[in-house]
């Protein structure tokens, strides 16, 4: 078997340019719940099982990866999750339709310790404009990683100004929510458990936009 890359640069042109990036929507009476940067999709086959309700859907960079994670569904006998070769950095418009999407995770990005390579991090005001266009109203992005200056910089994105506007704190301002709550564990977090390593979580959910006022300043009716 090929060796997969643990690491590939988002931004090399080739990546910014998939084709055949497919549309994708809500099932019938169900919802879009979506995983960035799914690797093997270990975390949507866990997750297939007490989310029968919704379309699954893993982005990943890495084609090799993707081909991997068919297989591994379809051993599982998992069907309700599909698995998209395509770059998050620049595809999510093309994925989803605006207020499409109940929820969006991203499980322990890679760190990219070096200094002239932090541009090549995921949570950062882009994609969480981007976020904020995809999410339905009450929508969630979860993050959870190993790294706490990872941590430490999505919560200040998702938490600035900017950021606010869009998204609150599911437990409260600058809080880490305790646990996993979503029956699911992906290969990294596996690992930490096993190795007893912190795991820093975060959940925030969809603003409510603030009520409309008349132009007098009076709350509208």
């Amino acid at each position: 078997m090929p060796k997969i890359r643990q690491h590939v640069n988002p931004l090399k042109s080739d990546l910014l340019t998939i084709a055949a990036v497919p549309r994708l929507v809500p099932p019938s009476g169900g919802y879009l719940e979506v995983e960035l940067g799914s690797a093997e999709s270990l975390f949507l086959i866990e997750r297939a099982r007490v989310a029968g309700e919704a379309l699954l859907v893993g982005v990943e960079i890495r084609r090799e990866m993707v081909v991997r994670a068919d297989r591994l569904c379809a051993e599982a006998g998992v069907t309700g999750v599909q698995n998209v070769f395509a770059n998050m950095s620049v595809d999510l418009p093309r994925l989803f339709a605006p207020r499409s999407v109940r929820r969006f995770h991203i499980n322990f990005p890679d760190p990219w310790f070096k200094s002239r390579q932090h541009k090549r991090r995921v949570v950062g005001p882009a994609l969480v404009d981007e976020l904020a266009t995809a999410l339905e109203p009450g929508g969630e992005v979860s993050v959870m990683t190993d790294i706490f200056d990872i941590a430490l910089e999505a919560m200040a994105v998702l938490e600035s100004d900017e950021g606010g506007r869009r998204f609150v704190n599911a437990r409260a301002p600058w809080s880490f929510w305790p646990r996993n709550p979503w029956n699911a564990r992906s290969r990294r977090e596996r690992q930490c458990e096993i190795e007893a390593q912190k795991i820093w979580r975060l959940l925030y959910r969809v603003a409510e936009p603030p009520p409309s006022r008349s132009p007098s300043g009076q709350l509208a009716s």
